[in-house]
């Protein structure tokens, strides 16, 4: 994918609702985007066995389910096309397992972004992730954006999770090259280990003076290496050509649910996170922070793989 070149993107669509979120989530972040809308058919198992009259009948219904996966497909081309998007319907048999399929449509369409729904249960609540989208998840050599039924309205900024990390990098490049023109909102999350340790409370509430003052120039000390974090990520995102902001964000309950409650003051249109990958053909592993994020996201979440390159 060149730079100013239009992102192609492989949506998933099986026509739930949450497949449908997924098509106007990519017309509200990429609407200049030409997606191929993939609708996965899975042959009756066993149909080769049978014979006579049980054999015909059986065709029978096999041809009129492919009727129906065609007019899925092409409904969500129509739904895509709504969505100011240049879109294409394509059935693929899935011999194997449907992420599988997936996946590998992505290859042979060249995508720079795989798009899939999942159901969700509103608020902060937990995500339904699918077995399907768990594993294109997990073997994804591309970004995979995933959103929840239900994210609502897409006009915010993109808030890339940054923690010096080549993971985290790739996330930010991804923006650069799929997410172009939108603002970007660069965030790192930090704990402090004098508010929110039991050892470090006991030194900050101690009444020696000399004590007190080593506690607070350690929490100093913390505060100023998140901010040079953040200012690292912004100036990445400038040279990725981005138009950025940043904000470290401190607390006490973990990484993922900081920088998740970053995404909602930020007003978040879609937030983004890096992936560990190990190249083309491998798994990504997702850690416990994109994993988190995935798997409670109130909004669309791109999980960026470190050793996949989009379009590749």
């Amino acid at each position: 994918m060149t730079p100013g070149e239009p992102a192609a993107v492989l949506a998933a669509y099986d026509g739930s609702p949450a497949a449908q979120a997924a098509l106007r989530a990519v017309g509200a972040l990429m609407g200049d985007a030409g997606v191929t809308v993939l609708t996965v058919h899975r042959a009756p198992f066993g149909l080769d066995r049978l014979r006579g009259d049980g054999r015909d009948a059986a065709e029978q219904l096999a041809r009129g389910v492919m009727d129906d996966v065609r007019a899925t497909a092409e409904e969500g081309a129509r739904l895509a096309a709504e969505a100011g998007l240049r879109a294409d319907p394509v059935v693929v048999d899935a011999r194997g397992r449907i992420a599988s399929a997936i996946t590998a449509s992505a290859r042979e369409h060249g995508a720079d972004l795989i798009a899939m729904g999942t159901r969700g249960r509103g608020g902060f609540a937990r995500s339904l992730l699918g077995s399907t989208a768990s594993s294109v998840l997990h073997h994804a050599e591309r970004p995979v954006l995933v959103v929840p039924d239900g994210a609502g309205e897409l006009s915010g900024p993109a808030v890339v999770a940054y923690d010096g990390s080549e993971e985290a990098r790739a996330a930010i490049a991804a923006v650069g090259r799929l997410l172009a023109g939108r603002p970007v909102v660069v965030v790192h999350a930090w704990e402090s280990t004098i508010r929110h340790t039991l050892s470090g409370k006991a030194l900050g509430a101690a009444p020696v003076a000399d004590v007190r003052e080593i506690t607070g120039e350690l929490e100093e000390m913390f505060a100023e290496g998140a901010q040079r974090m953040v200012d690292e990520g912004v100036a990445l995102a400038g040279e990725a050509g981005l138009d950025a902001t940043g904000d470290p964000y401190e607390s006490g309950s973990g990484a993922w649910r900081a920088i998740a409650a970053a995404a909602r003051a930020q007003g978040a249109a879609v937030l983004v996170v890096g992936s560990h990958g190990h190249g083309r053909a491998g798994s990504v592993l997702l850690g416990s922070v994109s994993s988190g994020l995935v798997h409670n996201a109130e909004v669309p979440t791109l999980v960026v793989p470190a050793g996949g390159d989009a379009g590749t």
